[in-house]
């Protein structure tokens, strides 16, 4: 900065501006500075930064570097160009300080309501169910009956009322109305009219909501969306809800509720909690970096909290290393959530375009997708993804709708539904990921999911994926639904999970080989037919395999002992070689069964799932 500041003095005194001192300039400024202790008005130097990212990005060009200096910034930066082919532009950590873009702002002045809840004034709302509200960086609960734990308990382990005296009301379409009885409610006529009602119908499939109408003490009517096909998904006794969105719920510690009419926010801290300037935040920008219309743009190295990164379909070539992101997504439970099988999402990392990359990164919590894969050629590898659609719906540690997408070496873990959901993608890889822990709030799903998608020779490959069990509509491994064709399925390792694999008809032209799936319940599941032209080859199945007739079955080995396995128990189903050739000896195994068969082949070493990188305070499996 030095050189460019005597350079331009130089010109000055010479009473002249030219071209080349301008161009000069550029060259020596192709690395820009950024401190939360700089100035808008300063040139950018180390000695000088600018305050905000955005004012760098505002002046950086292609081949440029953007470095920032530790700290918090709260802002949305939106780049206004590209960079190019061989000389993209780079927003960067300073020497890996800690750079934290906040979604969310302070609230710092709060008065004293009645029974210990606090009330503050704020100027922004993002939506209905699209609000968050933080204490000490963690995320608090939106009021709600009944009343349920706060905190990362509250994700998986909710308290839900069971709807019971279902009665339907007039319907026209998918336009429903129903009153449930709820003797718990006691409060006067009309207490609960505006407020919403989550819930997951019949086999609860999904989460979905409606809006109150009417209520008396001991029942509710209310609003909402009959989702097609109806079977399955029709209202029952049973049927887990909540109510949200209404002051008259907020009377738990940890509980908020924000008035959009009045623009009041009230809070009820946790037990001995006193909101005090810096320990309260309030979610204000959905996005940390929009990288709409932009391409060839690099982000190294940047913590995100309460927002996430945007692409649309025209960014291509962008890149996103060593991203840590916690809170990316907040978003209310849709009335239809099946809709969001036809559009881009909006919710998780959002890759949209084409030849987009996220890795070495962590996502951290979010309402819907961890990442989101649109477009086509996108990856997101080496990342762990977790605690994701923590409302149930459609969403998953990583949705693809396009094709040519890599879903490659992830640890995605704790979701609300599916772990991957790979719908309507073609010719596409899911390779290598540790999945685990999905289903926790939804029925009819799998650690991989695909549905009525014609996959043009889609490769899902050396996954390893565990811990999936559903009360209803058995908990998947790997799970070709209605209509999927022309998929390979083969070196997965699939073990504590009702179903191994399930390929619903019309499942054709899939080839499912060389896997190991053991279920509780049934290592594959089927219909009588359906499986034209499909091939189960040198798999090993452990528990009951219903596999539909018109399927091809060559060199399978149905439930062996299972000390032909190192440690099946721990899900290494690595073979024993003395032990399992002396099992295929036996009558269980087809003459002559070559022993290429299951996920490791003898003599081999074993492949790797999962990310190489790890998440802080989390111990992964």
């Amino acid at each position: 900065m030095v050189g460019v500041e005597a350079k331009t003095s130089y010109w000055q005194s010479k009473g002249c501006y030219s071209p080349v001192e301008r161009m000069e300039a550029r060259m020596f400024l192709s690395t820009w500075y950024v401190a939360t202790t700089g100035s808008d008005s300063h040139p950018g130097s180390l000695r000088q930064p600018f305050q905000t990212i955005q004012q760098a990005a505002n002046v950086a060009q292609p081949g440029d570097t953007v470095m920032i200096r530790g700290g918090t910034y709260r802002e949305t930066v939106v780049p206004p160009r590209s960079g190019a082919d061989g000389a993209p532009i780079t927003f960067e950590a300073f020497r890996g300080e800690r750079v934290t873009i906040d979604g969310a702002d302070p609230i710092n002045q709060w008065s004293n309501g009645s029974s210990g809840i606090r009330q503050a004034t704020v100027a922004w709302d993002l939506g209905a169910g699209s609000n968050q509200l933080f204490y000490n960086g963690q995320a608090m609960t939106e009021a709600r009956w009944p009343n349920t734990k706060i905190g990362t308990a509250a994700l998986w382990q909710p308290t839900f009322a069971q709807m019971s005296g279902v009665t339907p009301g007039p319907s026209s379409g998918t336009a429903a109305t129903a009153k449930i009885s709820v003797p718990q409610l006691t409060d006067p006529d009309g207490a609960w009219v505006g407020a919403t009602i989550d819930f997951a119908a019949g086999n609860e499939w999904v989460f979905q909501s409606g809006t109150v109408t009417a209520s008396l003490p001991g029942s509710l009517t209310f609003t909402y969306t009959q989702l097609l096909p109806t079977d399955g998904q029709t209202l029952t006794d049973g049927n887990r809800f909540y109510l949200t969105g209404t002051l008259r719920a907020l009377d738990a510690p940890g509980e908020w509720y924000f008035d959009p009419t009045t623009n009041a926010l009230s809070f009820l801290p946790p037990a001995g909690g006193t909101p005090r300037a810096g320990t309260v935040e309030f979610k204000h920008r959905q996005f940390g970096f929009d990288l709409s219309r932009v391409s060839y743009v690099n982000i190294t190295g940047i913590t995100l909290f309460a927002c996430t990164i945007n692409t649309d379909a025209d960014s291509t070539h962008d890149t996103l290393n060593g991203i840590a992101a916690q809170y990316v997504s907040q978003s209310p439970v849709e009335a239809d959530p099946w809709a969001d099988q036809f559009a881009p999402h909006t919710t998780g990392i959002i890759l949209n375009g084409s030849n987009n990359t996220i890795d070495n990164s962590t996502i951290h919590f979010s309402s819907g997708d961890g990442v989101f894969l649109g477009g086509n050629n996108n990856t997101v590898q080496n990342c762990v993804i977790g605690d994701v659609d923590t409302i149930g719906a459609d969403e998953a540690g990583v949705t693809t709708l396009g094709s040519n997408e890599q879903v490659l070496n992830n640890t995605i873990f704790n979701c609300g539904r599916s772990g991957v959901v790979s719908r309507y993608t073609a010719a596409s890889t899911i390779a290598h990921n540790r999945i685990y822990a999905c289903g926790l709030l939804t029925t009819d799903l799998g650690g991989i999911y695909a549905f009525e998608t014609d996959g043009q020779g889609t490769r899902i490959e050396y996954n390893k994926i565990s811990e999936i069990h559903t009360v209803a509509y058995r908990g998947v491994g790997i799970y070709l639904d209605e209509g999927c064709s022309n998929y390979v399925v083969d070196h997965n390792v699939v073990w504590d999970v009702d179903t191994g694999v399930k390929l619903n008809p019309v499942s054709e032209n899939n080839l499912v080989q060389n896997n190991t799936f053991a279920g509780s319940a049934d290592s594959v599941g089927s219909g009588p037919t359906g499986l034209t032209g499909s091939i189960l080859a040198n798999n090993i199945f452990i528990g009951p395999a219903q596999i539909a007739s018109d399927a091809t079955q060559e060199n399978n080995l149905s439930d062996p002992p299972s000390s032909i396995f190192l440690a099946p128990e721990a899900g290494n189903f690595q073979l024993r070689r003395a032990l399992f050739m002396r099992a295929i000896a036996h009558a269980n195994a087809p003459t002559g069964m070559n022993p290429d068969v299951g996920a490791f082949a003898l003599g081999q070493p074993p492949f790797t799932a999962g990310a190489t990188i790890r998440m802080k305070g989390v111990r992964l499996r």
